[in-house]
């Protein structure tokens, strides 16, 4: 066991062998936590490896189970200054390895992506577009293509079906469907870096009946990956559509061949868990991801970006948006080395909330989004955390 000797100035002195270890140089910043039997040490770094960002928040659909629909959020479009603060910024995380435009609007729809893309290949990492393929045409795809997207991930399912009727999208699904295998056949033509589709399906009742013909959806567009999520409900109609707090799987995870350039690759097809239970591990934080919302707000993840209500196992709660700085005013090495920032992924990382679906106790604390253990926000009830409810 290392011991940390308290020197007569009240500096920390850390053992040799440790600082060797860990490789530990002059100038390292620590965060210092109070915890049950003591102190913990928080090596604060700048170690991101992923980055979510969300150009914008506007949409060119109105789907009815949309978080959109009761949040309480204005949407808009990130300015092209603050985009390029923000690849700046990105520039400072060595670890950088993907970065991934998505959020809660629709990409496709800020007139500036394809610059956007552009600058962000600079960065040398993996490029994510997230999209409902709708405005994905050849003109698009060949954007998208040249600066150097290697996955897009497509959302296909019977609530996006809906909402072309009710944009009066005539033939919407086989629009998006053309689309898609055709962004595949232009990938082909670019030599490098290798390209890779993704499908993502939100299963509902109405819906889960297709989940048996979505892997041959898949097969036929070449997709490489299938993600399938539950329902987060948003309102109390929408909590009869769930499927998740079921013994039954929604499926084993399946397989198909895919094409690479003339090699065979396998396409996997993953599906959800279905029952809350002690395994609680959030990927944001796992893949030491940060998201980053239109306005420049530095958020920790997808639940937290917004402020809006959704349904759990009956019980209504309301998320208040959780921002931790801003990469208008501030450096994002800054922002992810706060006290604060790197206090809170440590308390996530070891989960230390109490289980508020399995309490029973008659408290209000959950539908604020807060704890009895004093956790503002919490993530105690994360679907997320779960792996009930998941996202690209």
């Amino acid at each position: 066991m290392a011991r940390i000797v308290l020197g007569e100035e009240g500096q920390l002195v850390l053992p040799a062998d440790y600082v060797a270890r860990y490789e530990l140089q002059a100038g390292k910043t620590f965060i210092l936590e109070t915890i049950e039997d003591g102190l913990a040490l928080r090596l604060a770094r700048p170690d991101v490896r992923r980055a979510y960002i969300e150009i914008t928040a506007r949409c060119n659909l109105n789907c009815a189970m949309c978080m959109r629909q009761v949040w309480r959020d204005a949407p808009g479009d990130m300015t092209w200054e603050t985009f390029q603060g923000v690849v700046e910024g990105l520039r400072a995380f060595p670890e950088l390895q993907r970065v991934i435009f998505g959020g809660y609007g629709e990409p496709l729809v800020h007139p500036r992506l394809p610059e956007m893309l552009e600058l962000a290949a600079t960065l040398g990492v993996g490029l994510t577009v997230t999209t409902n393929g709708l405005l994905l045409d050849e003109v698009m795809a060949r954007r998208l293509l040249k600066a150097g997207v290697d996955w897009v991930v497509i959302s296909l399912d019977t609530v996006h079906a809906q909402a072309y009727d009710g944009a009066r999208i005539e033939g919407g699904l086989e629009r998006v469907l053309g689309n898609a295998r055709r962004l595949v056949q232009l990938a082909e033509e670019r030599p490098w870096p290798p390209f890779n589709l993704g499908l993502e399906f939100v299963a509902t009742r109405s819906n889960q009946g297709e989940l048996a013909r979505l892997r041959e959806v898949a097969r036929d567009l070449g997709a490489n990956s299938v993600l399938v999520s539950n329902l987060l409900p948003h309102t109390a109609a929408m909590t009869a559509e769930i499927l998740y707090d079921r013994d039954q799987p929604l499926g084993l995870p399946l397989n198909w061949p895919v094409s690479d350039r003339g090699a065979i690759v396998w396409g996997r097809m993953d599906f959800p868990r279905m029952k809350w239970g002690a395994w609680q591990r959030c990927r944001f934080v796992e893949d030491r991801a940060m998201v980053i919302a239109w306005d420049g707000g530095v958020s920790p993840c997808y639940a937290l970006l917004h402020s809006y209500p959704y349904y759990i196992y009956g019980r209504r709660k309301n998320v208040t948006r959780y921002v931790l700085g801003n990469a208008r005013q501030q450096p994002l090495t800054d922002i992810w080395t706060s006290e604060e920032y790197v206090r809170f992924r440590a308390k996530v990382r070891d989960f230390r909330f109490v289980s508020c679906v399995d309490c029973g106790l008659a408290c209000t604390y959950a539908e604020d989004n807060e704890d009895c253990w004093g956790n503002v926000p919490s993530c105690a009830d994360c679907l997320w955390a779960q792996n009930i409810v998941r996202c690209p």
